[in-house]
This record gives C-alpha cells, sequence and structure tokens, in this order.
C-alpha cells in the first residue's frame, strides 16, 4: 500500500492542519486527539510514508525492525495490523467501563515491552497520564529511548509494590498472565490491585482452557493436551514451567486460567465485569476486573 497517496487522498486537509499544530509545539495529544479513525492512527504511528514532517517529528520513533520482530514477531505495519486491533478492543472496554472519560485517566501498562501498546494512547490521554513499567531490563531501556518524554521505569519481576507513587484509574497487562506461574499471578495481581484506585480498572489478556490443544504449543515435550485440560477442569489454572526461576521457583511458562478459576479466587479483591475475544489472536481472551 502507498500510504503517502491513501493519506492525502482522504485526510490532507486534516493532516495539514495537525502538522502546523506539532509544528507550533503542540502534544501529539492536543494536535491530534480528533482522530476516531483507528486505521489512520495507525498508519500515522508507524511512519511509513512522506510528508507530514512535524507530525512525523512529534510521535515517537519506533524502535529497530530487528528488536521489534525479537520482542513481538512482527515488525513495522505488520506488527501495526497486529496492535490496532488490540488497542481497539482496550479502547471499547475502556469506553463501556470507565467512570470518567479515558482523557481524564492515569493509565498504566503493566509488563510494557518497548511501549508498542501504550503509544497508540497519545492521541487518547495526555502524556503525562501515561506510564509502563517493565521487569526486563533491556526492554526498559529501549522504551525509554523510543517514548523519552513518556514514565516508563523497570518494576520487579515479583513486585510488592509498583514503583509509582501514584494510584491508577485504568491498567492492563498483555501476554503476561498467559506466562505466569500460581505464585507468581498472586504476587502480581496484589501490587496491581493495591496500585488501582477505587473502582479502577484492570484488563489482562489470559489463555483460555482450548489452548491446552492449540498445535503449536502441543510440540513442547510433556505437553499432554489432555491430562492439561483435566487439569483445568479440575483446578482452573495450569502452569508449564518454562525459564526465569526467581527465589528458587520458575515463574515464567505457558500458563492456562479458566473463568472460573478468576470467579473463585479474585472476586475477593475485585468484580469480573467484562470478558472478550481478540479476533486475530483467540488465545488471548480479556478479562475485564473492576478494584472493589
Amino acid at each position: 500500500m502507498n500510504w503517502s497517496s491513501w493519506l492525502n487522498e482522504y485526510y490532507n486537509d486534516e493532516l495539514e492542519r495537525a502538522d502546523a499544530a506539532c509544528r507550533r509545539g503542540e502534544s501529539v495529544y492536543d494536535a491530534l486527539k480528533w482522530i476516531d479513525d483507528p486505521y489512520l492512527w495507525n498508519v500515522l504511528l508507524w511512519k511509513e510514508y512522506d510528508g507530514f514532517k512535524a507530525i512525523k517529528a512529534a510521535i515517537p520513533d519506533p524502535p529497530d525492525a530487528g528488536t521489534q520482530k525479537n520482542w513481538s514477531g512482527r515488525s513495522g505495519m505488520e506488527l501495526g495490523a497486529a496492535v490496532i486491533e488490540t488497542y481497539r478492543l482496550l479502547h471499547d472496554k475502556f469506553r463501556r467501563h470507565l467512570d470518567k472519560p479515558l482523557a481524564e485517566c492515569a493509565v498504566l501498562d503493566y509488563g510494557c515491552g518497548w511501549g508498542s501498546v501504550l503509544r497508540y494512547f497519545m492521541k487518547d490521554v495526555p502524556l503525562r497520564n501515561l506510564h509502563g513499567c517493565d521487569p526486563h531490563k533491556g526492554i526498559i531501556q529501549v522504551a525509554q529511548r523510543s517514548n523519552p518524554h513518556a514514565d516508563i521505569v523497570l518494576s520487579d519481576s515479583l513486585p510488592r509494590r509498583l514503583p509509582f507513587n501514584q494510584k491508577f484509574d485504568v491498567a492492563y497487562a498483555l501476554s503476561i498472565w498467559t506466562h505466569l506461574s500460581p505464585a507468581a499471578s498472586d504476587t502480581c495481581l496484589a501490587a496491581v490491585h493495591d496500585s488501582l484506585e477505587h473502582r479502577g480498572l484492570f484488563l489482562l489478556t489470559i489463555r483460555p482452557p482450548a489452548y491446552a490443544f492449540y498445535e503449536p504449543i502441543s510440540k513442547l515435550p510433556g505437553w499432554d493436551q489432555q491430562k492439561i485440560a483435566e487439569t483445568v477442569a479440575r483446578d482452573g489454572f495450569y502452569f508449564y514451567p518454562q525459564s526465569y526461576p526467581v527465589d528458587g521457583e520458575m515463574t515464567y511458562g505457558e500458563t492456562i486460567i479458566s473463568k472460573r478459576y478468576i470467579e473463585t479466587h479474585w472476586t475477593d479483591r475485585f468484580d469480573l465485569v467484562d470478558v472478550g475475544m481478540n479476533g486475530i489472536s483467540p488465545y488471548q481472551s480479556i478479562i475485564v476486573l473492576r478494584k472493589k
């Protein structure tokens, strides 16, 4: 696709005004909050077009293609095609369930990686209200270079508290609870819970029980589909340990969590208010929790 032609055909006048606003020093939020087409925003974020130089300069650069692929398996607009669907789903859940406008919320990306999703909210939320953390020192350094004006910091792998001196109205965690051991899950959930305002939202992705039969993952040594399905049916939680020992315990692997498990073990702290499917990644179910 010739993205320059597409932008000029459909949005030239609006983008010329936004470009002028960026030249005057307006923030990405102030200059581009008028955008309600997520696919237009997706094109602008990945910068694979000519012109509108002030908009390009105002939007942080993604890391190099190799880093993107190492972290996410894709790069550029190919990665953007996946991230935009996640962003749209999150945005829809925020719209439905937040008690106030998203623009007025303090937002946390828990396990932000290099900021691939967090950057999508720059047009929805002033930059001072966007925050991210991750326990991987190398990727946090990449995130800080790519998003130098955002509040992105290193966190502990098993945090007793998060490294922020504030509470959040909404937090999300993508591809985090899909990998945590039971103990790590409990520790991280408590830390996120403590970081939220009263009635704050927490959106996270989990692997559904059907993941037990997902063919690519079934090639792991000892992955017994039927036994895993039986374990999930009985206990609601299955963890296949792989790496990242912390205090002598393997904390990272492949994790399946059932809705029943959440209802039984997490609703002392949260209300389960909604669920959702990511159409391009059906093994990443969205769970929406509200702090009690």
